[in-house]
């Protein structure tokens, strides 16, 4: 089964072929467009400016994907398309493509859950994956942890009580003057540490539980430029830079981490999934694997051009889902629930 997928959630319009075979997804070709160059000086995703950029994108996007794998419309099997969660004004983009391309070929066309698509991600290079498996979904608007029993269902067990772990990344940054998006730029600042600042105090909450916060770290990294204000202007090589960057790397990996060994006993949970693009973090990758190790888990975390949003973790989830008999009818949902 040949299936297109599209995602447009947020800033990157994306498009791949996905083969479906007995063994797992292959992966025929792959086209994204990212938008860092339109956000980086505004320090975040203006959302006009997104969908807009989407409007011009969608159609080139689409036809590479096409030639890159060697087909034609008419030798697909179906289509499959982000409905949800994500800015409505994006997603409207390839949301009322695809359904334009079913209406004209009469393909089979799915509407899927973006975050589903993240889970996914990692069945390309873990098709026999042992479930239940504890799901981290980590990005810039994302930090939930789930739990999943296969590929096409997820129970959520704990999310971030304020900003996503991927924020802290790109507010770091710019408040470093490093650019934009921030997780790349922090990471390779991080690496190129010869030791890390003083370490970040992680955060505590009433109930006792190991629960996400990162709001207080921005804070926490705020104060640090404050009281030394040369690092805004020091730049990417000075060590000091290095250093407080690692100091965050370490302290949000090791945050992630910490309620997964306490959830893997307590839901039987054979294997982890980390996806999102924050999964792209070389620390987290390592840190991860140590955990797993230690605890016993399979770990699946996909290669970095599939933990940020692309169009082939859509095809991936979309060629296990029904496809839907009356597209038509069906609208892009902003804040689409998983199961919806």
């Amino acid at each position: 089964m040949l299936v297109l997928g599209l995602e447009s959630s947020c800033d990157d319009c994306s498009a791949a072929v996905v083969e479906e075979t007995p063994s797992g997804p292959r992966l025929r070709s792959l086209v994204r467009e990212s938008q860092d160059a339109i956000h980086g000086p505004f320090g975040g995703v203006v959302p006009e400016l997104a969908a807009r950029e989407h409007l011009l994108q969608v159609r080139a996007v689409m036809a590479e994907a096409l030639a890159q794998a060697g087909i034609r419309l008419q030798g697909l099997d179906r289509l499959a398309v982000t409905r949800g969660p994500g800015l409505v004004g994006s997603l409207l983009a390839t949301f009322s493509a695809s359904k334009a391309v079913a209406w004209r070929t009469g393909l089979p066309w799915v509407g899927v859950h973006h975050l589903l698509g993240h889970l996914n991600a990692a069945r390309f290079a873990a098709p026999d994956l042992p479930f239940p498996a504890l799901v981290l979904l980590v990005s810039g608007g994302h930090t939930h942890l789930y739990l999943a029993q296969d590929w096409t269902s997820l129970q959520l067990l704990q999310k971030t009580r304020d900003d996503a772990a991927g924020e802290a990344f790109d507010k770091t940054a710019r408040m470093l003057n490093l650019g934009y998006p921030g997780g790349p730029v922090v990471d390779a600042c991080a690496r190129a540490a010869g030791r890390a600042a003083d370490p970040f105090t992680p955060p505590k909450f009433r109930d006792g539980k190991a629960s996400w916060s990162f709001s207080g770290l921005k804070t926490a990294v705020k104060l640090r430029v404050e009281r030394t204000p040369r690092l805004a202007e020091a730049g990417a090589s000075d060590p000091e830079v290095q250093g407080l960057c690692r100091s965050l790397q370490e302290a949000i990996s090791s945050w992630l981490l910490k309620p997964v060994p306490a959830l893997a006993r307590e839901q039987g949970a054979r294997s982890l999934v980390i996806s999102g693009g924050v999964a792209c973090n070389s620390q987290l990758r390592v840190d991860a694997a140590i955990l797993a190790a230690r605890e016993g888990l399979a770990l699946a975390i996909p290669e970095p051009r599939l933990c940020t949003d692309n169009g082939a973790m859509i095809a991936a989830a979309g060629a296990l889902l029904p496809p839907d008999p009356a597209p038509w009818i069906q609208n892009a949902d902003a804040d689409l629930k998983l199961g919806a």
